[in-house]
């Protein structure tokens, strides 16, 4: 995960009790967010979330129902054309001009974004080294691949020097290598004091990719911070533990347990939901000693990102556990799925 960068006095992004609304169906409800100068900041979410609906809004492409938007500290409703100025929006699958070479495209935007004719080239050999595509700038639009049609929309949003960037799925359709360089260039901005709101619905792109993270669901902003702090705000913790003996009488005292939720048996370890706190850990401890259990180690497992995702979108705010002892002869891993749509 990035390091911060300290905030401003005034926020780059701010919204205040934002919400859309599409006839009857709510995009975005009673948003309420700070973004500082120099963040690099992550819309997570399930597809239909509202994270497109909200880098709209930023982009002042729709308005909202209610409630207020800022760029920069600049009011989008009284001086959107001010807004502007600083604002690089980067919409997901935005096409290349198909006949077009790439540093044409390029050079387009650059005449349509103001840049003085004598510095154009410049600009734009500038923003294709940013993104890797120098070697491309005599391709045509129509034999980009995916990937490197997204490098070169990428290139053109980052043309006016924007101080805010709104990347909408910027990484999907990028190999491996080509999202390490997409890390890099958002790092240097962000040293800069340029500030990124970038979305994906797959939190595996994000994770190393932002300071930090909010995640929406169905219009709602649920949790939002660094992921260190939004890990620590889990309701429960994972207890991993193994024993060499007194293993019939383990069953009992954790099912008696309360602030057990579900045990797992993998690799010869038991995987213990808990929703204790340390005090807590040490009475279950204290508890299989006094039960005759020989316990050679008892620790917590690192909280999964994935896993608090998930509790955060279930309809309840958790997942539904039963509290049953599962032998890892009954596991079985579940293939990964990636949604290819937008919200």
């Amino acid at each position: 995960m990035l390091e911060r960068v300290d905030p401003i006095e005034t926020p780059q992004v701010e919204t205040r009790d934002v919400r859309l609304d599409y006839g009857e169906l709510t995009a975005v409800n009673n948003l309420s967010l700070q973004i500082p100068r120099g963040e690099i900041y992550g819309l997570v979410g399930p597809n239909g979330a509202g994270k497109t609906s909200l880098l709209k809004m930023l982009a002042n492409l729709i308005r909202p129902t209610y409630g207020e938007l800022f760029i920069c500290g600049i009011d989008l409703a009284e001086n959107p054309r001010a807004a502007y100025q600083h604002i690089g929006y980067m919409p997901d699958l935005s096409p290349v001009a198909p006949e077009l070479k790439v540093w044409e495209f390029l050079e387009f935007f650059a005449a349509s974004y103001g840049v003085p004719a004598a510095k154009r080239k410049q600009r734009v050999n500038q923003c294709l080294e940013q993104v890797k595509m120098t070697e491309h700038r005599n391709a045509y639009g129509k034999n980009l691949s995916r990937g490197m049609t997204q490098r070169v929309v990428l290139a053109k949003t980052l043309i006016p020097k924007p101080k805010v960037l709104l990347l909408d799925e910027p990484a999907s359709g990028l190999d491996p290598i080509a999202r390490i360089n997409l890390k890099k260039i958002l790092v240097a901005l962000s040293k800069q004091g340029v500030t990124t709101v970038i979305s994906s619905h797959i939190l595996t792109e994000l994770a190393d990719m932002c300071t930090s993270i909010g995640i929406m669901d169905k219009g709602r902003l649920l949790k939002s911070g660094t992921i260190e702090s939004i890990l620590n705000s889990r309701p429960h913790s994972t207890l991993s533990l193994n024993v060499i003996a007194g293993e019939e009488n383990l069953t009992a005292v954790l099912e008696e347990n309360p602030l057990v939720s579900q045990v797992v048996k993998k690799d010869g370890a038991f995987v213990v939901d808990f929703t204790g706190d340390v005090e807590d850990e040490a009475e279950l401890l204290k508890a299989l000693i006094l039960a005759d259990i020989s316990v050679t180690s008892f620790r917590k497992v690192a909280a999964s990102m994935e896993d608090t995702l998930i509790e955060l979108v279930s309809p309840d705010g958790h997942v539904e556990r039963d509290k049953v002892i599962v032998s890892d002869e009954n596991i079985e891993s579940d293939p990964s799925t990636e949604a290819t749509n937008n919200d």
